[in-house]
C-alpha cells in the first residue's frame, strides 16, 4: 500500500471520529434543549395550577350534599364544607407519615352527612406515634355531637410505594393501614359514600395536627432546573466549537481535516 493510500485511510479515519463526536454533541445539545423546554413546561402547567387553586380558595365554600354525588368533577380542588357525624368506629391510621421529622399517622374518619345516608372519608389531621409502641397512636380525639367542618375536596390521597398489596383500605383492614384507596372503600362502604376525600382544614378539638404541605409548590424547581440543561447545551456547543476551532482548522489549512 503507498503513501498516498496510507494517508487517504488516516483522513478517511480521522474524519469518521470528527462525524461521530460532531453527531454525539448534537444529541447532547438536542436532549438538553428539550429537556430544559419539558421543565419549563411543567413550571407553567404548575403555575396554572397554582393559579386555580388560589382562585378556589377565595370562592365561598361548597356545601356536600347529603345524598349520592353522581361526579365530584365539579368540586374537586373546591373549599368545602361537610355538616354530620364522625364515625370512629372505622378511623383509619395511615401509617409513615412524618410531621417535623416527627413519625405519626393520618387520621381517616368517615363522616355521616345529614341524617346518616351519605358517607364522605375526611383526612383529619397527623397524630404522632406511641413511642412504646409503633402501631398505635398518641391519644386524639374524635367529637361524638355533629359538627361542621371546612376542608378541601380532593379525587384521592398521593399512595407511597408499598411492597406486596400494602394492604387493602377498606374498613375490615383493621385501624392501621398503609395505604387508602378511595375507590376500594366506596365499594366496600355501598353507593352512598361520596367520591372525594375531605382534607380538614378548620379547627377542631381533637388534638390533631392540620399542617398540609401546599402541592402547588416546585415552581421554582422547574426553573432551576430548566436553566441547568440550557447550561448544558450551552457548555456542549462551546465545547464542540473550541474544539473545532482548535484542531479542525489550523494556520495554512483551507478547511477541516
Amino acid at each position: 500500500m503507498g503513501a498516498g493510500a496510507t494517508e487517504a485511510s488516516r483522513r478517511e479515519g480521522r474524519y469518521a471520529v470528527k462525524l461521530a463526536a460532531t453527531a454525539a454533541v448534537i444529541l447532547v445539545i438536542g436532549t438538553a434543549v428539550s429537556l430544559g423546554l419539558w421543565q419549563l413546561r411543567r413550571a407553567d402547567e404548575k403555575a396554572g395550577a397554582q393559579a386555580a387553586r388560589d382562585a378556589a380558595m377565595t370562592a365561598a365554600p361548597v356545601l356536600l350534599p347529603t345524598g349520592k354525588v353522581v361526579t365530584a368533577e365539579p368540586i374537586i380542588g373546591r373549599r368545602v364544607v361537610a355538616e354530620g357525624r364522625f364515625d370512629p368506629a372505622a378511623t383509619l391510621l395511615l401509617d409513615n407519615r412524618t410531621h417535623q421529622g416527627a413519625a405519626g399517622f393520618h387520621v381517616l374518619t368517615p363522616m355521616r352527612l345529614g341524617d346518616g345516608r351519605a358517607q364522605v372519608m375526611v383526612l383529619r389531621g397527623w397524630v404522632a406515634r406511641d413511642p412504646r409502641e409503633r402501631t398505635r397512636s398518641q391519644p386524639f380525639r374524635t367529637p361524638a355531637t355533629p359538627v361542621r367542618i371546612e376542608g378541601l375536596a380532593e379525587r384521592d390521597l398521593p399512595q407511597p410505594i408499598v411492597l406486596g398489596d400494602g394492604g387493602a383500605s377498606s374498613p375490615a383492614d383493621g385501624a392501621v393501614v398503609q395505604r387508602f384507596d378511595l375507590a376500594a372503600w366506596r365499594a366496600a362502604t355501598g353507593p352512598a359514600a361520596l367520591p372525594l376525600i375531605v382534607r380538614q382544614t378548620s379547627d377542631l378539638d381533637d388534638g390533631l395536627v392540620r399542617v398540609w404541605a401546599q402541592p402547588g409548590s416546585g415552581v421554582d424547581k422547574h426553573y432551576g432546573y430548566a436553566v441547568q440543561w440550557f447550561a448544558l447545551a450551552a457548555a456542549a456547543g462551546a465545547w464542540w466549537v473550541w474544539v473545532a476551532a482548535a484542531t479542525w482548522y489550523r494556520p495554512g489549512r483551507r478547511g477541516p481535516t
